[in-house]
This record gives C-alpha cells, sequence and structure tokens, in this order.
C-alpha cells in the first residue's frame, strides 16, 4: 500500500489531506503537524474572500483563476447546504474604500454584485475616500472550518500524529509521498529563502449590530463572522514576532473607531498574532529527493501568503491533481516490474 503523509494541519493541510483521501479512500493518509487547530496560523485569519493578482506575485493569471474559481465554488456550495452553519461559512457585503486610483481587483468577475461607489456614497464615511467598491462575497469562520474538516477527516479514519518535523528524511523511511503543506516552515524543512513571514494582528470582538465588511487602504479592515467582529490589521513583513503588541492593538483599535465610533460599545474577546507563509510564486508543485536508496516523492502547497483561506480549495485540489499523477507513475512502475516477473 502507498503510503501518504501531510505535512502541516491549517487550512491547506486540512483541505489537501480531504481532497487526496475522497480521491482516493483506499490510500493510507496521515496527517502530521506540531500545531493544530486554533493553535496554527489559520486560527487567526479573517476569512473574507477577496484574492487579488496584485498581491500574489509570480502566479499566472489563468493558475490564480482557476484557484479562486474553484474556491468560491466549494464555498459558495457550503453556504448553500444544510452544513453552512457547521461549516462556519456565510455571504457577506461590504466596502473597500481607498485614496489612490487603481485597477479593478482580479476577482471582481467571481463575487457578486461588484460595483464602484458613488461619490455620493463615499461622503457617508469618515475619511471621505476618494474611491471604493461594493461586492458581495463570502467569510469563513476559521475555528469552525477547522473543526469541520476535522471531522471529515476523522469519518475517513485519516489519523492525526502531533510531532515536528525538521527534514523529510524523517519520514522517508515509512512514507512514500509526502505532501507539503508546511507554510513559513518550509523556510527551515525546505531551505526556501524564498518564503517570507509577513507578520498579522487582530482583534475579535462581539458587535453584532455591525453587518457588513470594510477595508481601508490604511491596514484597518473589519469583517463580521457569526458571533464575531474581527478587527485588523498589520502587514509587517519579515517580522517574526508572534506576541501580541499593544501598540499594534491600540493602532488598529483606533482606525476602526475612526471607520466605526460604535465599536466603542463592543465586547472585546480576545487578540492574535501570527505569521503568514508569504512567497513569490505560492508553491505547488512535485519534487523527487533520495534519501540513500530511497526515493521520496513530494508535492508541495505552501506560500499563500494573506491568502490562505481564499485559495485553500483551489490549491487543495491543484495539488491533488499533481499528486494523482504521482500516484500513476508509482501504479505504472508496478505494473511493469510485475509483467517483467
Amino acid at each position: 500500500m502507498i503510503r501518504v503523509a501531510v505535512v502541516g494541519a491549517g487550512v491547506v493541510g486540512l483541505s489537501t489531506a480531504l481532497c487526496i483521501k475522497s480521491q482516493h479512500p483506499s490510500l493510507s493518509v496521515t496527517i502530521i503537524a506540531n500545531r493544530f487547530l486554533d493553535a496554527t496560523t489559520s486560527d487567526g485569519a479573517g476569512g473574507l474572500f477577496r484574492p487579488d493578482q496584485r498581491f500574489i506575485g509570480g502566479v499566472e493569471p489563468s493558475v490564480l483563476k482557476d484557484w479562486c474559481q474553484t474556491s468560491f465554488d466549494h464555498f459558495n456550495n457550503l453556504i448553500f447546504s444544510n452544513i453552512a452553519a457547521e461549516a462556519g461559512v456565510s455571504q457577506v457585503s461590504g466596502y473597500q474604500l481607498f485614496n489612490d486610483s487603481r485597477p479593478d481587483p482580479s476577482y471582481k468577475d467571481i463575487v457578486y454584485n461588484f460595483r464602484h461607489l458613488t461619490k455620493e456614497e463615499l461622503t457617508i464615511f469618515p475619511d471621505h475616500y476618494k474611491y471604493g467598491y461594493f461586492c458581495t462575497t463570502f467569510y469563513v469562520e476559521t475555528r469552525k472550518y477547522m473543526k469541520y474538516l476535522t471531522k471529515l477527516l476523522n469519518e475517513k479514519q485519516v489519523p492525526f500524529i502531533k510531532k515536528k518535523i525538521h527534514s523529510f528524511e524523517e519520514l522517508a523511511e515509512n512514507y512514500d509521498i509526502v505532501v507539503n503543506c508546511i507554510g513559513y516552515g518550509a523556510k527551515d524543512v525546505c531551505h526556501d529563502n524564498l518564503i517570507r513571514p509577513i507578520r498579522g494582528q487582530m482583534i475579535r470582538v462581539r458587535a453584532p449590530w455591525i453587518k457588513h465588511f470594510y477595508y481601508t487602504d490604511d491596514n484597518c479592515y473589519m469583517i463580521p463572522n457569526t458571533d464575531t467582529i474581527v478587527l485588523g490589521g498589520t502587514r509587517q513583513l519579515d517580522d517574526e514576532n508572534t506576541t501580541v503588541d499593544l501598540n499594534d492593538k491600540d493602532g488598529i483599535w483606533q482606525r476602526c473607531l475612526r471607520l466605526c465610533p460604535s465599536l466603542a460599545q463592543a465586547e472585546i474577546l480576545w487578540d492574535w498574532a501570527g505569521l503568514r507563509p508569504d512567497r513569490e510564486p505560492i508553491r505547488v508543485e512535485t519534487e523527487t529527493i533520495k534519501y540513500g536508496n530511497k526515493q521520496l516523492l513530494i508535492v508541495h502547497n505552501y506560500g499563500h501568503g494573506g491568502n490562505g483561506i481564499s485559495l485553500s480549495w483551489g490549491t487543495a485540489i491543484d495539488a491533488t491533481r499533481r499528486f494523482s499523477s504521482l500516484l500513476n507513475g508509482i501504479n505504472n512502475q508496478d505494473k511493469q516490474l510485475t509483467s517483467k516477473l
């Protein structure tokens, strides 16, 4: 039996493991990670679908469009199913506000109701922005969605092993294919100098009267989830500090309060700080590494930066296609060997 290890249990790792196990149910698939659920980077995601080509470098536009459309269709199907509440996925409409003229985002033909704001609409906001968009998209409440994915994997009897991997050589003895969804950890494990941390910090509050999302060009966003609002944020390249910074917290709070003064009545629930694994390009490809006499096949899927939730299902499907090609190659070799014998 072909033995498969999926390394990493963030949203990309869980999604990829689920896609592979669903397509190849007889395979032995194991998830290995040193952090799970709310201990992962995915737990700090705002979860709003708005991946834009301008902030995803090095990916061919046609490939990115396929990832985006595949993810959007997946989450859209969940929204209109009887498990939407359990999965933590819902439609949400809102505003993006800025003062510099810019091209339309690459996702404008994927989301619903995309349009430019009128001058009259822009005057309702405190800072009187010059430009803006309105659209209907979706949010993914990561704590619910990660538990939902974990439940599906448990139902498929996929085991989880808590272990920190320092080199894929550790897996070469017991596994034939490694699916690498390790995120920022790839910097050390893969010696990948293209991956860089983008530090993010956010605040979760309870403010049920806020129903729309808001994004501005001065690092301010507000994203409603089912029971909470995500307030952010920071985008600090090459900053590896994962502790909550009080100055950053105050900056986030003041920016959001200026945009929406009613937040003064909100109940603050918790803070989060973590590192988004940014890479140009996002790495979805295969590789073969030899450790002595052992040949280890690897499928990489990491480096999504701030678009891990938005692109997770699209890159998982792409990685599964590449995985299936490797698997077919192994099976063909086995058939050739059997015929010779």
